[in-house]
């Protein structure tokens, strides 16, 4: 969610609905560790990570400096919140909506998301469905939020296994922020970035690499565990910074067979700097 929100809001230059969008109701709130919300709970656990995540904003003055990942949330949020003051200086009572379709257990990124988007002024909008919803069943809340004026954007949190061709494409394209359709990712492809929607990951993973100082340009980029249109987004970014790109899955026999190796010569040189001391 961190990294969707200021390329959601981006997005937004031309909102669909002039006047100010009613917030929606959440329908499922995130679990507060004694069993609430949509499908068990995280527990401790959950709650002890969002903490984690939120901990940015917590720190005096005279406390030590944030970690790397803490920095990095409380610039994406401070961005977001620039973007939306511009907007609004254009209309005044415009606020952003977000809606996510859940369909499973995943309450501690519900919670994440909802804290981070309110933090930054974007409204979110939760409609929980049970893990095992069917693809009619995804889709008609899909089509639902489509012609809902007051929604500027649907993201999907679902099993990786519903991600059919007939889901992705049942969105709107206008309001697809994760880049997932046809529509948007071809028009990546065909080099007209500028006028669609791009996975917000994809665009993360760019971003810290190059805040990293890696030059991408002439570099040989293996991409492990990426599938689909994440896949396809990060080759076509990868290469427009000069990269050359391949892909693999993480259950490749020839990439598990280099990582055992790796770590059998990882092994073989701890064993011998132990025997030297």
């Amino acid at each position: 969610m961190s990294a969707r929100l200021p390329f959601v809001l981006r997005r937004l230059a031309r909102p669909q609905h002039p006047g100010s969008p009613r917030r929606l109701p959440s329908l499922c709130r995130a679990s507060s560790g004694r069993g609430s919300g949509c499908g068990g709970g995280e527990g401790l656990l959950g709650q002890q990570r969002l903490r984690d995540t939120q901990a940015g904003s917590s720190r005096g003055p005279g406390s030590p400096a944030p970690p790397a990942r803490d920095s990095i949330v409380r610039e994406v949020i401070q961005n977001s919140k620039e973007v939306l003051s511009l907007l609004q200086e254009k209309t005044p009572t415009f606020k952003p909506v977000l809606a996510i379709i859940q369909a499973g257990d995943d309450n501690l990124m519900q919670e994440v998301n909802q804290n981070l988007a309110e933090e930054a002024g974007l409204n979110i909008t939760h409609i929980c469905l049970p893990a095992e919803s069917g693809e009619d069943e995804i889709i008609d809340e899909i089509l639902k939020i489509n012609e809902d004026s007051r929604v500027h954007g649907l993201a999907l949190q679902i099993a990786e296994t519903s991600f059919s061709n007939k889901i992705l494409n049942a969105l709107k394209p206008e309001k697809d922020v994760d880049g997932l359709t046809d529509v948007n990712l071809g028009k990546l492809v065909r080099g007209d970035a500028h006028e669609c929607f791009i996975s917000p990951v994809a665009r993360a993973v760019i971003e810290l690499l190059e805040k990293s100082g890696v030059s991408l340009d002439g570099k040989k980029i293996l991409v492990i565990g990426a599938h689909g249109s994440l896949e396809a987004t990060l080759q076509c970014l990868f290469q427009r910074k000069g990269s050359m790109t391949m892909s693999s899955q993480w259950k490749t026999p020839q990439l598990q067979g280099k990582k055992n190796s790796l770590s059998h010569t990882e092994e073989i040189k701890l064993k011998s700097r132990l025997r030297n001391k």
